[in-house]
């Protein structure tokens, strides 16, 4: 009895490993794709793009420097922003 316990323990463990190994592999794949794109959405920013911000703001953007930028929500009303929190170029 205890030998069939001490099995199906070791069986299950394997189970488990097998498991976290799978999860960080996938996990691993799908930060590698959030970078990539992350990597081309900021490589196609320049001035006059039309953008959307992580808290749902649309504007246009004016100026991009290396950690921030410039975006005009409305006529003569623009903000400064983190780079990082342009979510999105909107294509028209």
């Amino acid at each position: 009895m205890a030998k069939e316990v001490l099995q199906i323990s070791i069986i299950f463990m394997i189970f488990i490993g097998l498991f976290l190994v799978t999860m960080q592999i996938v996990s691993a794949r799908n930060l590698k794709k959030t970078k990539e794109k992350i990597k081309v959405l900021q490589e196609a920013l320049k001035p006059g793009v039309e953008v959307m911000l992580l808290g749902g703001i649309y504007g246009k953007l004016v100026k991009l420097n290396k950690d921030t930028a410039l975006i005009e929500i409305a006529d003569n009303t623009e903000i400064k922003v983190d780079r990082s929190s342009i979510q999105a170029i909107v294509k028209n």
